[in-house]
């Protein structure tokens, strides 16, 4: 009997093999992989580069919003200051009798100005939280995209913001100039009719027609009021009113005492342009009338060009045409103030003189022709020849 013996089959030759399942699974699980992380991969960079573009429109358009919104808020800060300044200029220049035509435009541009003011929208520019770097950002791919939509929207708001702030800062600039200039416009209606006081008032007092001066020039002396200020109009319709009335107490004096006036004009005539003003008294310097000639010079060498206040005893007015000597210490007075011109003032500090008011004032009026006891050579001696040709320098 033949023996069945089990045998492996060997396949015919050229017949297809079934390949292993496992390599084609790992093959597909492989490329599926690369295909997700490419496409996050990509994700990633699109939606980072959307974001970068969108922040960057962003950030320019806020710069400007920036830019403009602080330049309102200073803008709007100015108007609201100017609009204080003419309602308080009103006040006091309404009841002054200001110059009706410059009070009605003030008026009516501190009313424009104030309802600008009132529509003006705030500085203050919609805040927007949240708003991080592109580099910061660590959102997943359509967080930045969302985000980056929401940043152009953030800069359409912007640009609206700019684009209102813009429209108020012409409005409201507008309205100030227009305020500030019918504020200019009444100071100077002011300063003309301060100028035509000194004109019309020329007996004034020096400290009067200087205080008006520093009023209309809004400057010098002790002038401490703000430019164009209520305060500043109060001040100088005070100091037109002091001109008028010094004005029209020197001419009732000078009625009263044409003699006065008289001995004031010689002095004023020898003073080669110094500012003078007289006081006169019954005693001067601790003299009477009764026994004396008595003068002091007082002057004041750091209001404007400078000044002088000569005192005089009512003994020089009775005795001025009988006594030379009376004329001689008036002589001498002015010769102090002559200290105030800057030729005579080198030559008092300088030999040989070296600052000697006396024997200054004492040479300078033997040099004027008054040689005589009143001249100051009673009560100081005699100045040098020396002395009286260097005084001779100064006329």
């Amino acid at each position: 009997m033949t023996a069945v013996v089990d045998a492996p089959m060997e396949a015919p030759v050229g017949a297809p093999r079934k390949p292993p399942v496992w390599p084609v699974v790992l093959l597909i699980l492989t490329v599926g992989l690369v295909s997700v992380t490419l496409g996050a991969l990509v994700q990633h960079a699109l939606s980072s580069w959307a974001y970068e573009r969108a922040h960057a429109e962003y950030a320019a358009v806020q710069a400007v919003a920036t830019d403009t919104a602080d330049d309102y808020a200073a803008l709007l800060e100015r108007a609201e200051l100017a609009s204080t300044q003419v309602e308080e200029l009103e006040l006091v220049a309404a009841p002054a009798d200001a110059d009706p035509i410059a009070l009605a435009s003030l008026t009516d541009a501190s009313d424009a100005l104030a309802s600008t003011l009132e529509r003006a929208p705030d500085a203050e520019l919609t805040p927007r939280l949240g708003i991080v770097e592109p580099d910061e950002h660590a959102g997943a791919p359509w967080d930045r995209y969302a985000d980056a939509a929401r940043l152009l929207e953030v800069r359409e708001l912007r640009d609206g913001e700019v684009v209102e702030l813009d429209s108020a800062s012409s409005e409201l600039s507008a309205a100030r100039a227009s305020a500030v200039d019918a504020r200019e416009a009444l100071f100077a209606a002011l300063a003309a009719s301060g100028e035509q006081a000194l004109a019309d008032h020329p007996s004034a007092s020096h400290v009067a027609r200087m205080d008006l001066r520093h009023a209309i020039d809004q400057s010098g002396g002790a002038w401490g009021h703000p430019k164009d200020s209520a305060g500043a109009f109060t001040a100088t319709v005070a100091a037109i009113e002091q001109v008028r009335a010094s004005h029209a107490a020197e001419e009732a004096r000078r009625l009263e005492h044409p003699l006065r006036a008289e001995i004031e004009a010689f002095a004023r005539s020898i003073a080669a342009g110094v500012e003078l003003e007289f006081v006169w008294a019954y005693e001067v310097a601790g003299l009477s009338s009764d026994e004396w000639y008595s003068g002091t010079a007082e002057f004041m060498p750091d209001d404007d060009d400078g000044w002088g206040r000569i005192s005089l005893t009512e003994s020089i007015e009775r005795e001025w045409h009988a006594d030379e000597n009376a004329k001689a210490v008036v002589v001498h007075e002015v010769g102090h103030t002559q200290v105030l011109r800057d030729e005579c003032y080198a030559i008092f500090t300088a030999e040989p003189f070296g600052g000697d008011h006396e024997m200054w004032a004492t040479a300078w009026a033997i040099g004027m022709g008054y040689d005589l006891p009143g001249a100051g050579i009673e009560a100081y001696g005699r100045p040098s020849d020396a002395q009286v040709d260097a005084a001779a320098g100064c006329r």
